[in-house]
């Protein structure tokens, strides 16, 4: 674990602007990564099975998959660091972080949405 913290730590350090771009981006498009998932994808689900658990699952997997596709390119640059350390593939490396990253978001996601909905 400490390889891919260092190597995500040195691609914060280095390209800080990566950071600051997705921050940015993140502000005028809050309605597609937060609405789509809450009020599109809920609607649909909720609409074709009464599931309640299931609705909360595509809306926190669909809004943590929206969500860390603002942070592809820092992940895609510290898969390349990790690929180089390990001698491992960068498309590998990339699908797993995207992976962990997917999923730390979808639990985010939905420990917020059921903080506003109860």
């Amino acid at each position: 674990m400490n390889v891919y913290d260092h190597s995500y730590l040195k691609a914060l350090k280095k390209n800080f602007m990566l950071v600051i771009m997705a921050l940015v981006l993140l502000i005028p498009t809050f309605f597609i990564w937060a609405g789509v998932p809450f009020f599109i994808i809920g609607g649909i689900v909720e609409n074709s099975t009464t599931n309640s658990l299931l609705v909360h699952l595509c809306m926190s997997f669909s809004g943590g998959l929206l969500f860390s596709l603002y942070f592809v390119p820092i992940n895609f640059k510290t898969a390349k660091s990790i690929a180089d350390i390990t001698d491992n593939n960068v498309v590998k490396c990339l699908i797993c972080i995207q992976s962990i990253f997917i999923l730390v978001c979808s639990v985010i996601f939905e420990v917020i949405a059921i903080s506003l909905f109860n």
